[in-house]
């Protein structure tokens, strides 16, 4: 008797805690409100350590994507949920299943740029965020698909891209959901 009312404590108490802990990320306390620089807005800021995660992330997802561009169909397939989710991937794998089907066209662009990225506008949950990225020295390189030898390059200004980014538990980190 006294065995089975230590179980049933043991198990009440591990099921309080599992639902304490259950659908928070472990900044998810830590998360403030700031003022948007417009009257009567405010939005949810995560910790600096959080934002830096963020543009980590979002960077090597887009030096994943740049330095992909040329390679097998696979290799994209299989490496790309490690940066990508959502829409995001779902399209990703639509454009790479059609050229898997219908071959690559003749010609491939890899959009080069600098970055400067910021990072705002975190769900309250401080699971999803914006990231604007700033884009200066645009340049579209275009390459041969068959050959891979770069044709010519095509400057097109500075401009600026909204993304958004999930984060995954399983894999510990930030991901580009949809643009």
């Amino acid at each position: 008797m006294v065995v089975a009312a230590c179980c049933f404590c043991i198990v009440a108490i591990a099921i309080i805690m599992a639902m304490n802990s259950r659908g928070e990320v472990p900044w998810g306390n830590r998360m403030r409100r700031i003022h948007a620089g417009v009257a009567s807005k405010a939005e949810w800021m995560a910790p600096d350590e959080v934002v830096q995660q963020v543009t980590a992330n979002y960077l090597t997802a887009v030096r994943w994507l740049h330095d992909q561009m040329l390679s097998a169909s696979v290799q994209q397939m299989n490496a790309a949920p490690i940066y990508l989710s959502g829409a995001y991937l779902k399209r990703f794998a639509t454009v790479v299943s059609s050229y898997r089907n219908k071959g690559l066209p003749r010609f491939l662009g890899v959009l080069r740029a600098d970055h400067t990225v910021t990072v705002r506008s975190f769900s309250e949950d401080g699971e999803r965020c914006l990231v604007v990225d700033q884009q200066a020295q645009r340049r579209m390189a275009t390459y041969a698909s068959r050959s891979h030898e770069r044709i010519g390059t095509q400057d097109l200004g500075d401009g600026a891209v909204v993304y958004k980014m999930v984060y995954d538990r399983v894999d510990n980190r930030w991901k580009i959901d949809e643009c």
